[in-house]
């Protein structure tokens, strides 16, 4: 009796000491982010700072990022495939795009003169109706949507002063290919000339266009301010980066704990963005200003007041899933 006590005793301990199996270490994991900006933009800096907060939670994951990859008009299709032969990445920091390919009825969160600040795009994005349209982004582009980047109020750019609404007619405004603005634009009567991102410093230069829009970051990195003369301060739009993840790649290949912890880098580094822009957007004026931009205050209350049949126009043929005035509501 007493030999068998001491067997199991033995046993006991030899169990006790060797402790709990070890749970294997994650399988390496290669996260590739990619945007259209240069480096130097807002969003390829957020892109940076994800990569350093994902990298800092979860040691078995490394982030490759590439910028300037494709442009905003054919990035969207070439990150929605399943294979990794056919996917250009798992991570996607853009502009609006995705919302005009694949939510187009919401692409009101993107329309000049819409949505008032970035406080205000906030509470909508996360309201009933950002949620609406962040189904169907997965459904439709097989993108997981997260927080968005504030990247500063659209601004625009030309080689004359502009102070009234009628100070936009005939001047050839450089546009990407998106029919909403352009209706708005047109309503003011410029003369619109599409021209894609990386392409917008040659055609401001050769004349091709006299007038860009875009956030700052844009115009600094671009260098428009060596080709155009006036940065005109419509604040007509609140920028935004998107942050999207390939829907194969979040939801079939990432471990609940591994999709938490890029959830996670992906909000601080929206936050880090966003905070950055905040505090950068009157010195990224001033050195414009110092490399030779006048700076332009102009009426944009009559801007706005102009281009308000348009946008009602819109949200009764196209951004029909609500109104302007429930959007302001928020």
């Amino acid at each position: 009796m007493k030999s068998a006590i001491k067997r199991l005793a033995l046993a006991l301990s030899t169990v006790f000491l060797a402790g709990p199996a070890l749970a294997a270490d994650p399988a390496p994991i290669t996260v590739r982010v990619v945007t259209p900006f240069a480096s130097g933009h807002l969003l390829a800096d957020t892109a940076a700072k994800f990569k350093e907060e994902l990298e800092k939670q979860a040691r078995h994951i490394t982030v490759a990022i590439q910028t300037g990859v494709l442009n905003e008009q054919s990035i969207d299709p070439a990150f929605k495939a399943c294979t990794r032969e056919e996917l250009v990445g798992e991570i996607l920091l853009t502009g609006g795009q995705p919302i005009q390919d694949y939510a187009p009825e919401y692409f009101f969160f993107n329309g000049p003169y819409v949505i008032r600040d970035f406080k205000h795009l906030q509470s909508v994005w996360h309201s009933k109706i950002g949620k609406q349209l962040g189904t169907l982004l997965e459904k439709n582009g097989n993108m997981v949507s997260f927080d968005p980047v504030y990247r500063g109020y659209r601004q625009f750019t030309a080689n004359k002063p502009i102070h009234t609404p009628a100070d936009f007619t005939g001047v050839k405004l450089r546009l990407p290919p998106v029919p909403d603005w352009i209706a708005v634009w047109q309503s003011l009567g410029v003369a619109p000339v599409q021209v894609a991102l990386p392409e917008i410093y040659n055609a401001l230069k050769s004349g091709a266009a006299e007038a860009s829009e875009g956030d700052l970051t844009q115009i600094q990195s671009m260098k428009l301010n060596e080709v155009q003369s006036q940065l005109v301060l419509t604040n007509h739009l609140v920028g935004f980066g998107m942050q999207l993840a390939n829907g194969c790649f979040y939801n079939k290949e990432l471990s609940k704990a591994d999709q938490k912890k890029v959830a996670q880098a992906l909000e601080k580094a929206a936050q880090w963005g966003s905070r950055t822009i905040q505090e950068r957007e009157t010195s990224v004026i001033d050195a414009l200003k110092a490399g030779g931009m006048s700076v332009v205050t102009p009426d944009a209350a009559a801007i706005r007041k102009a281009t308000e049949p348009s946008i009602n126009e819109l949200f009764k043929t196209k951004w029909t899933v609500t109104t302007w005035q429930q959007v302001l509501a928020y």
